[in-house]
């Protein structure tokens, strides 16, 4: 009887609770897809809008029409809520200052390397339409963040510019990319599986070479979200996998993490194994699918080598194992395998990379090993084959989630969706870049006042994530554009001639002149502090 009672306890108890925890999940289900709903409608705006960029009177209004996070004084700056952001450079002693924003205004974003004239102006065409392009949304973009300020509001342009709404300051000036972040590469590449095949023989001791591959390796892990597979193979006499997995792993931040922490102890030593380092890399994938721990989508293979093969098979036998390979994933699993390849220096091979990527509809990449940037700039712009696959039919509407993680300005926890933006006035679409809407965690909590732990959220955006896979369906013509993009005319594979894919590269505005050659407005702050 006792325990009749003490059981018909526990179920009343517990059934509120129960009912509680579904209302919630009811609740988060309509935030979510209110958030998609946002992000597909500002991705329809930055479209739309991309088509008046040229015209003479918007130019006009985008010159001295930009604030810059750093050097422009906001028209209606006001002190943030304290409960809201935090300056951390403040945070001394408990003594916490707050950053000063503008929510009618937004503000602009370029890294140092683009913002290379007076000023702190672009001197590049593109970037320079770029930033007007993005300013001809911002009036929806006020709106829109007034209507609803929970949700920051921003777009990343593929030419580098960054424009979001709150307008703020930034904590460090010209260091961010937005093509370089998680919610950019998720939106413009869809769920993947990435494999990082790194040189680390001999020679990778010669000049900073390690140290390249080391920043690149970590960069490209950086930009996965939590919708992609990865592993990290290093090769030299042999190959290993490294971080002590068989397969593929979720990239998660604790993973990514926990990899970017092998990387940084990697040594150069030994010859050359072009064929154990293919091996290695479709073993991982394959185990990964017969474990049915595969994303089931796109795969990726990234291989950077400084060298010549100098150890096991040789060239006709290491290229024969790579097709093999891609048919058997192809034929066996249904899924398409890009290979990228990268030539770090003057001594590394052109020949073998170069006809890989040619032979397997990749991309070969040659790569200056004197330039500290320029290794980071190649292997993370991989994601620009699969962006102009995803214009094109059958990936309508497309939106990645990138799982919670920390803010850059305030380090608040956070999560963000995404959508690819396009010119699809011209066959096929031209990639222009990524709309974004994000919120804050604990926004999520006030809004179903209840706590939403990170893993509740992270197990819902792994499954919008991972609903479809996008379809990659590139012609010869544009897979030779997208070659030429990266490493000119010496990486393409003479499929096409310039004038099959022009419609592939983005065309500059025609009234050149008209383009302005001061984008800020008041940049009275530069060189003074920026925060309050």
């Amino acid at each position: 009887m006792c325990l009749s009672l003490l059981l018909l306890s526990w179920i009343l108890l517990k059934a509120p609770v129960q009912q509680v925890e579904a209302a919630s999940q009811i609740e988060l289900e309509s935030i979510l897809s209110e958030m998609e709903d946002s992000v597909l409608a500002f991705r329809d705006h930055i479209e739309r809008v991309y088509q008046s960029r040229c015209d003479p009177a918007a130019l006009a209004e985008c010159a001295k029409g930009n604030f810059d996070d750093c050097s422009s004084i906001y028209p209606k700056s006001q002190c943030m809520d304290v409960s809201r952001l935090i300056d951390s450079a403040c945070n001394n002693d408990g003594n916490n200052c707050n950053v000063l924003w503008d929510k009618n205004q937004t503000t602009v974003m370029i890294p140092a390397e683009l913002a290379d004239g007076p000023m702190g102006n672009p001197t590049d065409p593109q970037v320079i339409e770029s930033v007007c392009h993005s300013r001809l949304a911002e009036p929806f973009m006020v709106e829109k963040y007034n209507f609803n300020s929970d949700h920051r509001m921003y777009f990343g342009s593929s030419a580098g510019v960054f424009r979001i709404i709150p307008a703020h300051h930034s904590e460090t000036c010209g260091s961010f990319d937005p093509r370089r972040r998680p919610w950019f590469v998720a939106a413009s590449s869809g769920p993947k599986d990435v494999v990082l095949v790194v040189d680390i023989s001999g020679s990778m001791h010669i000049g900073r070479r390690m140290e390249l591959a080391k920043d690149a390796a970590s960069t490209i892990v950086q930009t996965l979200s939590v919708a992609d597979r990865f592993a990290i193979v290093t090769f030299s006499d042999d190959a290993l996998q490294i971080g002590g997995e068989k397969g593929l792993i979720r990239a998660t931040d604790e993973n990514k993490k926990m990899m970017m922490e092998h990387i940084e102890t990697l040594t150069h030593k030994g010859g050359t194994n072009f064929y154990a380092a293919f091996k290695a890399a479709f073993d991982a994938i394959e185990r990964t699918i017969k474990d049915e721990l595969t994303t089931g989508c796109n795969v990726a293979i990234l291989f950077m080598t400084d060298g010549t093969i100098s150890t096991g098979p040789g060239e006709d036998e290491t290229i024969s194992l790579v097709n093999q390979r891609i048919e058997n994933l192809k034929t066996n699993f249904n899924q398409t395998t890009t290979i990228f390849t990268y030539s770090l220096g003057q001594e590394a091979d052109a020949r073998v990379t170069k006809r890989l990527a040619c032979e397997t509809n990749g991309i070969w990449t040659p790569v200056d090993d004197l330039e500290d940037d320029d290794l980071i700039r190649a292997m993370s712009s991989y994601y620009k084959l699969f962006a102009s696959g995803l214009g094109q039919g059958g990936n309508e509407d497309w939106l990645a989630w990138v799982d919670p993680y920390r803010f850059v300005l305030g380090g608040k926890m956070g999560t963000g969706v995404s959508a690819p933006a396009y010119d699809r006035s011209v066959s096929p679409p031209l990639f222009l870049g990524v709309a974004a809407v994000d919120m804050l965690i604990e926004d999520f909590e006030k809004a179903l006042g209840a706590t939403v732990s990170s893993s509740t959220v992270l197990e819902k955006l792994v499954i919008r994530s991972t609903l479809r896979c996008p379809r990659i369906d590139l012609s010869q013509c544009e897979l030779e554009a997208l070659r030429s993009i990266g490493g000119g005319e010496s990486s393409q594979c003479g499929f096409c001639n310039d004038t099959e894919y022009d419609s592939t590269v983005a065309t500059e505005c025609p009234n050149q002149s008209d383009l302005p050659s001061d984008i800020w407005n008041n940049t009275e702050s530069k060189s003074q502090s920026t925060f309050s």
